[in-house]
């Protein structure tokens, strides 16, 4: 009996969890609930169940001790995945939303197919957003000064479902406006925009997660937690791969992804050759500008 719930647990978790999330987003959008609201409370939901599961059914029992990480994830997720999202919205709105306005005025329509089945809306805002942030993605591992910003992320020596947020603002900044910009241009509705928000925070929070997860084909869509283990890997050549932050397609498509079968990515994570990476909010935050103290030899393949 145990065997057979763990079992269902390691290959249902995240599929009824996300798709819980997904369609009470949608509801509560129907009912007419402001998008920070609905926003909040389901990523809020999902953190808690997350976090239970990760104590009962870790991928890696050592991840869930505390590494002097907790404290600095927390704020990471108040600056990075908080503040910097609400201030990009309002300074892209005055900044393109008038564009996109001219856009439809000229047109006579909107670009955005609003017409079509919410669910193909969704398919479609995701193809279109993650195509930027893959490369910009890519650029921030492959760039060496964009590096500086991105080694933030990949600082920790564990994955747990709070380090999601440990991004530095520079590396939010330029995710979020690639992914949204385009969207915001095609006027891109309401809904769609907060189902694709949900997406990406509760997909966000089960990638770096600790439970042990097995998605089998459903990691050909979804850049999920056994393909993005491999992407914090200690080998820069498995970690140079998965950039896929929502979905796999493009390191499909580009020839970057990487998932062998015959072994799981090693629970030893982290930076290899930063050995003197700060530990604390503000000491990660100035890496980038004190790069001479902060690495131990560059950052190459």
């Amino acid at each position: 009996m145990k065997a057979a719930l763990d079992k269902l647990i390691t290959i249902g978790i995240f599929p009824l969890t996300f798709g819980a999330a997904m369609l009470t987003s949608y509801y509560l959008a129907q009912q007419g609930v402001p998008v920070e609201f609905a926003l909040g409370g389901v990523t809020l939901t999902a953190m808690f169940i997350i976090a239970v599961f990760e104590r009962i059914h870790p991928h890696v029992l050592s991840w869930n001790q505390s590494q002097d990480d907790v404290g600095t994830d927390f704020v990471h997720l108040l600056i990075s995945q908080i503040a910097l999202p609400r201030l990009l919205e309002v300074v892209m709105a005055v900044l393109f939303l008038g564009l996109a306005v001219k856009i439809s005025h000229w047109l006579g329509h909107t670009i955005w197919p609003s017409h079509w089945n919410i669910a193909a809306q969704l398919v479609l805002a995701m193809v279109i957003s993650q195509f930027g942030e893959y490369w910009v993605h890519r650029s921030l591992h492959t760039v060496p000064w964009l590096w500086r910003f991105h080694a933030t992320h990949h600082s920790p020596g564990r994955l747990y479902w709070l380090n999601a947020a440990r991004f530095h603002p520079v590396d939010t900044l330029l995710l979020q406006f690639v992914s949204s910009l385009p969207l915001l241009l095609l006027g891109t509705g309401e809904t769609v925009l907060l189902l694709t928000l949900t997406w990406s925070a509760v997909h966000g929070l089960f990638q770096h997660s600790n439970i042990r997860m097995k998605l089998g084909p459903l990691n050909y869509i979804f850049s999920m937690a056994e393909l993005h283990r491999w992407h914090h890997s200690l080998d820069v050549k498995e970690a140079n791969n998965n950039y896929g932050n929502n979905i796999i397609l493009y390191d499909i498509i580009f020839g970057t992804m990487y998932y062998p079968k015959d072994k799981e990515a090693s629970a030893n994570i982290g930076l290899s050759n930063l050995d003197n990476f700060p530990k604390k909010y503000w000491g990660q935050i100035m890496s980038p500008f004190r790069w001479e103290k902060t690495a131990a030899r560059p950052y190459a393949d």
